[in-house]
């Protein structure tokens, strides 16, 4: 079956800080050093840090710090793996979106995470930024496979998966334990024959 992007993201676009990916209502971007209060506000609170194992907790101005450096440094390749979610009305940052994420077990194939603070949720955003992080990863980076995957309790983001064509494939033994404690997790993948071109 194929899944074609949910929002036609605009092609991917270089600029002087990188990358820019823009769908309707998002710029997908470097971040930028004025995005550290956002950033740290945003993900050091607990009902999203409690989703991202990778993320320190608490998560402090050098975190962010360190993350916006590794971000800038990553969109001087002109392919990075690492973006920003803002708004476009406002550039305001809400979340993160990458193809650099934990695989969980170790795999090599490229593995998407992605968080968006909690006064944005329930308006579509995570699901806007992973379709059309999911298209760059395939039209611009080449890639063949995208897989992700998630605390086994956290349905919203299986949902959001889902919904951009990424079907359940199985679960994983996990390296480490997510901060709930599961060592299983359910496994997603999707492959580039499955998005239109």
């Amino acid at each position: 079956m194929r899944t074609p992007p949910i929002d036609h993201p605009r092609a991917a676009s270089a600029d002087a800080v990188g990358v820019v990916i823009e769908t309707k209502r998002l710029q997908i971007r470097s971040l930028r050093d004025d995005d550290l209060a956002d950033l740290v506000a945003l993900i050091d609170n607990w009902e999203v840090a409690r989703w991202v194992s990778s993320v320190p907790h608490p998560y402090t101005e050098a975190d962010g710090r360190n993350w916006i450096a590794l971000v800038q440094q990553d969109h001087t390749t002109g392919r990075p793996l690492r973006f920003a979610i803002a708004l476009k009305e406002t550039d305001r940052l809400i979340g993160g979106v990458g193809l650099d994420g934990s695989t969980g077990d170790g795999s090599e194939e490229p593995s998407l995470g992605y968080w968006v603070g909690q006064p944005y949720w329930r308006h579509g955003y995570g699901r806007e930024a992973v379709a059309a992080v999911i298209d760059y990863g395939f039209r611009t980076l080449g890639l063949e496979t995208i897989r992700a995957y998630t605390d086994p309790s956290n349905a919203a983001s299986q949902k959001v998966l889902v919904r951009c064509g990424l079907k359940n494939v199985g679960e994983i033994e996990l390296v480490e334990p997510t901060r709930h404690g599961a060592r299983r997790a359910p496994l997603f993948r999707i492959l580039r024959p499955e998005i239109a071109s």
